[in-house]
């Protein structure tokens, strides 16, 4: 005759049932889930649906955008103006005889 104490019996009842019970779940999930089959042809396109609500519109920042680039162009222009006026100016101080030195060094230029 085999002997076990009450929490014992309790334990082993308990956990007997979790056990079947875990099985149970994990035969039902893979029977769920089973291989997939073959993908078949894709059916005819539904009908369209009406248009959303038009979006937020960015011509605000486009704008803003184009005003600053037209400020950047308008500066390298000017730029390359005096950039000019610069080169000519300096071939014109070269063709001096002997004064291009002492207006180089006055100005601080060379």
């Amino acid at each position: 005759m085999v002997s076990l104490p009450r929490n014992h019996l309790i334990a082993i009842v308990v956990g007997v049932c979790i056990l079947s019970a875990g099985i149970g779940s994990g035969l039902a999930l893979l029977a769920q889930t089973g291989p997939s089959g073959a993908k078949g042809a894709r059916g005819p396109a539904g009908p369209k649906g009406p248009e959303g609500p038009e979006g937020p519109s960015g011509a605000a920042e486009v704008e803003g955008l184009e005003a600053e680039v037209e400020e950047l162009q308008g500066r390298v222009e000017q730029s390359e103006e005096l950039e000019g006026r610069l080169e000519a100016l300096e071939a014109e101080l070269s063709g001096l005889p002997g004064s291009s030195e002492e207006l180089c060094e006055e100005f601080g230029v060379c």
